[in-house]
Formats: structure tokens, sequence, C-alpha cells
């Protein structure tokens, strides 16, 4: 049942079966048939017919909000209980924190808290949230979700995001394609409002939208536009600091996300802590940490 309720779920987040299938990494025939079977174990219908594509039935919305907390209780079974001290932390990156300073900055924290163990895991931050959300992982780093108000939210950065010549170069060029994460991205939804207010001529720019920053910077390396990735992709992969500029007043909020369970555990609070001091220590100057307000 937990694996039709998983189904349903990804159907509801992403419309289609097609859609909810590559977030899951299953066939498309994998999640009918999951959904199928947690339709005969309840004994009503969950979706119907819509044209060529399938939505949620209302009984199906009414189900998921009464499922949702009880999948989080289930998997939770494995948290230790407040007090005790966990020492293993399954953890979701999203997918450009992955891919430049996230795994780094993990590993200079298990040198410091050599009791703890965690296991790392990559998507985009709204699988990563929803996969905190249902319990799969204790803990989430990704760009701030505000909607998900059931789970705690600790900032941890504001990080700034870089304009990179096209090329590689010395300078930009005014009226050349700007390449950037897609549209409904975690991180393109927290700076677009920041572009518009302070830098309006960007977004006049032919937009050219990909899946992945690291598609950004290969675009951006071989003449095909200027490039906005976060700070962190550029430090990665030791761009030369004529390559690029952060932009003044746009950054995007990176959080730790959590469940009110593993964040009453202390081994939680010594991580949280060590990931705040870290990721400072990695960004330098650059580097502003957020309130928690």
């Amino acid at each position: 049942m937990l694996d039709g309720i998983e189904a349903l779920i990804a159907l509801e987040k992403f419309g289609t079966v097609s859609e909810a299938a590559i977030r899951l990494r299953l066939t498309q025939s994998a999640v009918s048939k999951r959904i199928q079977a947690l339709q005969a174990a309840i004994g009503y219908r969950l979706i119907e017919r819509d044209g060529r594509r399938v939505r949620l039935t209302a009984e199906a919305f009414s189900f998921l909000e009464r499922a949702r907390p009880v999948i989080a209780d289930l998997r939770g079974l494995a948290t230790p209980l407040p007090g005790s001290s966990a020492s293993f932390f399954s953890i979701g990156l999203a997918d450009s924190i992955a891919s430049s300073w996230g795994p780094g900055v993990v590993s200079r924290i298990l040198r410091t808290l050599p009791d703890l163990r965690v296991g790392l895991h990559a998507h985009r931050s709204v699988l990563v949230i929803e996969s905190v959300r249902l319990g799969r992982y204790h803990l989430g780093l990704s760009t701030d979700y505000p909607v998900a108000r059931d789970l705690i939210h600790y900032p941890v950065i504001d990080e700034p995001l870089a304009l990179v010549n096209c090329g590689f170069g010395t300078s930009s060029g005014k009226d050349l394609p700007l390449i950037s994460i897609e549209s409904n991205s975690a991180t393109w939804r927290s700076v677009e409002p920041l572009l518009n207010a302070h830098h309006p001529h960007l977004l006049r720019r032919p937009l050219v939208p990909v899946e992945s920053f690291g598609a950004t910077l290969q675009m951006v390396k071989a003449g095909f536009g200027d490039g906005l990735v976060p700070l962190g992709m550029v430090m990665d992969i030791g761009l030369k600091r004529s390559a690029y500029h952060e932009l003044p007043a746009v950054r995007r909020r990176v959080s730790l996300l959590t469940r009110k369970t593993v964040n009453q555990l202390e081994s939680f609070g010594r991580f949280r802590d060590a990931l705040i001091k870290q990721t400072a220590r990695y960004f330098g100057n650059s580097a502003t940490t957020p309130s928690a307000g």
C-alpha cells in the first residue's frame, strides 16, 4: 500500500503518469499498477479519465490528506525517540547542491562529528522536500520552499547567484541569451522576483531554460550565451574571477528541512549547527547566514 500511496502522491504533484514515473524512477506501467493496486485495497476510485490523461478524484485528495502524516509516522518508527542519539541520517540534497558544495561540506562535518554517519541522495528540490515530508529521508538540504509548512526549516545560507560570461570570457554580452534553470524550479521561483526588482534588463534578454545548472555551465562554456547559476557551482569548478560576477541583491535561501521527531534529537542539533558553520566557512566573504525568522 505504501508504494501505491507514493505513486498517487507523485501523480498529484507532477500531473501526469509519465512525469510521476520519471520522478520515481519507475516505468509508467509500474506507476499505474501501483495506483490500481491501491484502489483495489481501499475499495474506491482514486483516478479518473480526463481526455488522454488521468486526474485524481475528490476522494483521492481526501485520502492523501489523511495518508501523508500516517506514512511519515510509519517511516518515523526507524527514528530514535527524542533524547536518544541517532548515529545515522539519510539526507536528500537538491541537485545543484549535490553537484557543488554540498558533499564537501558534509564530509568536513563528519570529520568533526565522527560518531555520525550519513547517506546522501540527490534530487530536485521539490522531490527532496516531499521525501522528507513522507519520511523517506531524515533531512533535506534545498532551496527553501515556504509552502512546506508541515516541516521545520533552518536557514543555512543565502547563496548568491552569479552571472557567468559567455565562453567563460572576461565580459558578458548585453544582447546574448541568458541560460538558466527552468521556470518551475525552486531556485528560479525564488530569484525571479529579485531579478525583476534589481536587474530587469537580464529578463529582457532571450531566456534559455534548461533542467540543470550543470547544463547551464556547459552551454555557457561552449559559447551559447551568458549563464545564471548559484555561486557554489562556479566555485566548485574553479572558474576564474574574471569570468563571472555575483549579482547584487540576488540570492537563493538554502535551508535544512526536517520533521518534528528528528528535530528533537540531540545529534540533529549538532549536525545542524555544524552545517551552518561549515557552509559559511566554504563561501567565505560571500556568505550571508540568514536569521531563522
